[in-house]
């Protein structure tokens, strides 16, 4: 029976092809484009180890930046943890293409029979499997890289998530701050409104005005504190914490701004590189290009090959090879072909569509940056110096009883209102950065955080003010 023996020798040679996928399920490759992007590790952790355990007790320490963020829900967010698992599906996937069907053995037996029982015995397997095994293999390879760098794509989506929560919640706990000094500013306002009004030399209307703002200044402190208390849950989720009474705090002050921008020509140098999403796209029209020619031949059906040996009950023993061919009468493989054709002209305009976008997304992303990065500058260096010259200048002619202290109250406000608006526009820079990130790595554009130019909380108050002193 040469047959059986040359089938089982083509079936070693082929699995020997298994040997090439990676036993960690391409985690190392992942970890690889994610630590060359973001210079942070991530470990694959089983789902007893997921606990608040030393490593993340010392990670916690001291006070964290969104670099030290960002590692913590690397090593303790579940959402990296699943993504990491989907790799495990995508091995099983390239195994499976990496694997022929098993042969198929036949047997039967008939009774009664003389002088000796009849039997027959077969065993066959599918040629179409064996043929088209180093395309199947090259396919699934291709799906298997595709799928490595969508994981890429959604471990670093939760990473640019982290850092905008991160830089949310700098802001928020600024603003706090800010406005704790705003309500106490209002409070000395009123109180000398009321001795001012007692005394008689303001208006009741005065009066009113001035107490109607400490209101309002006490609102917005409360908003504030809330604000805080939202975002630091949202950070909290965002490291996995699992004990929301664990202490920890965070650098409440944002990090120095670089020297410099990228350039428009680096920016593109660094979109030819980085985009996972068109790498990934690339690989499934592979996959789909290198499946094409099979898919007509799959509708139709198996060609299968073997041998059978047939044992009558005359004493005649027969042997030979066999073969089994699908007759295509009804199923000619058209609706097979059709759909091969479609998937492969859908991944193709994905594709088209991913890199006629791509440029956009970074140019604008790029403008974002460097309009974020001007109203910084510009807050710093002009409005807040000249804000706090106002008050200077304001306090020389109070103390010459130039002008009333109300005016000063007014000049120390507007100053506060500057300093708030300072305040979103680091953030705005931060967020409009991480954006920039998305954009070169083309991940989860949809969801990138959006930010509108800073502008004063109390405007209503400030002109208020201006209209009654």
């Amino acid at each position: 029976m040469k047959t059986p023996l040359t089938i089982a020798g083509l079936l070693a040679i082929f699995a020997g092809g298994c040997a090439t996928i990676p036993r960690d399920a391409g985690v190392a490759d992942v970890q690889r484009q994610v630590a060359l992007r973001t210079s942070q590790s991530v470990d694959v952790r089983s789902s007893a180890a997921i606990t608040d355990d030393e490593r993340l007790q010392s990670m916690l320490q001291g006070e964290i930046d969104a670099d030290r963020v960002v590692a913590i829900a690397f090593v303790n967010n579940p959402r990296v943890q699943v993504a990491l698992a989907d790799l495990g599906l995508a091995r099983a996937d390239l195994i499976e293409a990496s694997t022929v069907r098993n042969p198929i053995f036949g047997a039967e037996f008939r009774f009664p029979a003389s002088p000796s029982k009849p039997f027959e015995l077969s065993i066959i397997e599918s040629l179409f499997d064996l043929i088209q095994l180093p395309r199947r293999r090259s396919a699934g390879r291709a799906a298997f890289e595709a799928a490595q760098s969508r994981v890429s794509s959604e471990i670093l989506g939760v990473a640019a998530d982290v850092r905008s929560d991160f830089y949310d919640l700098v802001a928020a706990t600024q603003h706090l701050s800010t406005d704790r000094v705003a309500v106490e500013s209002a409070r000395a306002s009123a109180e000398l409104a009321q001795r001012q009004h007692d005394a008689g030399n303001i208006t009741d209307l005065d009066l009113e005005n001035e107490q109607a703002m400490y209101e309002q200044a006490k609102i917005d402190l409360s908003r504030s504190e809330e604000d805080v208390l939202l975002r630091r849950e949202a950070l909290i989720r965002d490291m996995g914490l699992r004990n929301a009474s664990a202490d920890w705090k965070i650098r409440t002050e944002f990090p120095q701004l670089p020297a410099a921008e990228p350039s428009e020509q680096e920016i593109q140098q660094m979109l030819a590189t980085r985009r996972l999403d068109i790498a990934a796209a690339q690989r499934q029209v592979e996959a789909a290009q290198r499946l094409l020619p099979t898919a007509r031949a799959t509708g139709i059906g198996n060609i299968s090959v073997g041998a059978h040996r047939e044992h009558e009950s005359d004493g005649v023993t027969t042997t030979g090879p066999s073969v089994e061919v699908p007759i295509p009468i009804f199923n000619r493989g058209t609706a097979a072909r059709t759909r091969a054709e479609a998937q492969l002209l859908l991944r193709q305009q994905t594709l088209a569509s991913l890199l006629a976008s791509a440029g956009s997304q970074a140019r604008a992303a790029h403008q974002a940056l460097l309009a974020a990065r001007g109203r910084v500058d510009y807050y710093r260096d002009v409005v807040l110096p000249r804000r706090k010259r106002i008050v200077d200048l304001t306090q020389l002619e109070q103390n010459a009883m130039l002008v009333g202290i109300f005016q000063l109250l007014q000049a120390k406000q507007n100053e506060l209102d500057a300093r708030r608006n300072y305040i979103d526009s680091q953030r705005d820079y931060w967020l409009a950065r991480t954006n920039l990130d998305r954009a070169l790595s083309g991940i989860d554009m949809e969801g990138q955080r959006s930010f509108a130019p800073a502008t004063t909380q109390s405007q209503g108050t400030t002109a208020e003010r201006r209209g009654n002193h």
